[in-house]
């Protein structure tokens, strides 16, 4: 088991930064991640319980279930099914506001690859290609939020 964490402050106000994060019709307006996302079983929003389809562009298929939504502070999710190479997924969005109007977002991952090579090795080459692909959606919600505040 693998643990990511990556975090930025964005200069921007918490609730605005929550919304937009968690706002799928602007989703792909700042997030270089996803090809797809569809909610699913009738959901229609984030909520605890409910699941989305998530295709990424690099092809990795995933469904995840909200099992914490607790805004304008956090988001959480979990693997239910997902790609080959993962044996295990789940995922915290933190965002706390700033004695200066603006928010530390902090995306945390924990992560397990399925062990098809030696199992360090595994969980290093998907934690560095989670750590990229993180780093470049925390950077789009930076970009994407500064700009409607701008």
């Amino acid at each position: 088991m693998a643990n990511l964490e990556i975090h930025t402050e964005i200069h921007a106000p918490l609730q605005q930064v929550y919304a937009i994060s968690q706002d799928y019709s602007q989703r792909y307006e700042w997030d270089p991640f996803p090809e797809s996302i569809q909610f699913l079983q009738g959901a229609t929003e984030v909520a605890v319980g409910s699941q989305v389809y998530v295709l990424a562009k690099s092809g990795l298929k995933m469904v995840v279930e909200f099992i914490q939504v607790k805004p304008p502070e956090v988001t959480a999710i979990k693997m239910i099914q997902g790609p080959l190479i993962l044996k295990a997924f789940a995922g915290s969005w933190i965002f706390k506001a700033l004695p200066n109007g603006n928010t530390k977002a902090v995306f945390k991952y924990t992560i397990q690859a399925k062990s098809w090579l030696l199992p360090a090795l595994s969980n290093k080459i998907i934690i560095w290609y989670f750590a990229r692909h993180v780093r470049l959606r925390l950077d789009g919600l930076k970009r994407y939020c500064e700009l409607c505040v701008g």
